[in-house]
């Protein structure tokens, strides 16, 4: 019975495996689940450079953050966007944030992985992302209250925490 407890408590001292998914179906959260980032299939009509959609929802915060992530003609860092109350449109007027998009990889943080030789579908999901100076924005937006309240954090880091497949 020692030696099957041993085998046990040595399977436990595993680290989990990394979460494998495609970007398109990645979900994202900070510490406390209260703000999710989701990723979405990139629209049909989108611009022939971005390379991801997703969207962000902060709990207590009713108009939508919608954002996407693009190459830009010339400049070879993924450059995101993101806009607030805006019905999913990111248009200038209700741009709320922009900026580069790291990404945690194999050797810390990154660019946010984009390889043109793959199709979008074969992207993996970073663990984490990182939109540098998202919080701050939020911080001094006309939604601060609702979403700093009570002891609630917004952050420029998300962790990826699941793999779904959004409604079409």
């Amino acid at each position: 019975m020692r030696g099957l407890t041993a085998i046990l408590m040595a399977g436990l001292a595993v680290p989990a495996m990394a979460l494998e998914c495609p970007q398109a179906h990645a979900v994202y959260e900070q510490p406390g689940g209260q703000v999710m980032l989701r990723f979405s299939e990139v629209p049909r009509d989108a611009t022939a450079n971005q390379i991801a959609d997703f969207s962000i929802d902060i709990e207590g915060v009713d108009s939508p953050f919608a954002g996407g992530i693009f190459i830009p003609n010339g400049f070879g860092q993924p450059y995101g966007s993101v806009g607030h109350d805006c019905a999913g449109d990111i248009e200038e007027a209700c741009r709320f944030w922009e900026g580069v998009v790291y990404a945690l990889g194999s050797s810390g943080i990154e660019e946010f992985p984009w390889d043109s030789d793959l199709p979008l579908e074969d992207h993996m999901a970073p663990q984490q992302v990182l939109l540098p100076g998202f919080a701050s924005n939020v911080w001094y937006s006309m939604e601060r209250q609702q979403a700093f309240e009570g002891d609630r954090m917004v952050l420029d880091v998300f962790a990826l925490v699941a793999c779904a497949r959004q409604a079409t």
